[in-house]
């Protein structure tokens, strides 16, 4: 995915800052709900639904992490 270059436009940067944040909340969203169905599925304990939206929490970390190099990189380059 190529980020256009901003040419100084702050809006730019405030919806991929906002668009950082639907992601990360999608990710918990995504990995709770995961959770829920695999201990629904199997029977597993409870503490599974912690633990997959702890995993999409990290995950969306990762993520944000990346768009921001990419952003930073499309900045510098």
């Amino acid at each position: 995915m190529k980020i256009p270059d901003n040419n100084g436009n702050p809006w730019i940067a405030v919806a991929a800052i906002g668009g950082a944040g639907f992601l990360l909340a999608m990710y918990i969203v995504i990995g709770f709900l995961g959770a829920r169905w695999l201990v629904e599925r199997f029977g597993g304990p409870n503490y599974w639904v912690a633990i997959g939206a702890i995993i999409g929490l990290l995950s969306g970390i990762v993520n944000i992490f990346v768009l921001i190099k990419k952003f930073l990189g499309a900045q510098n380059g």
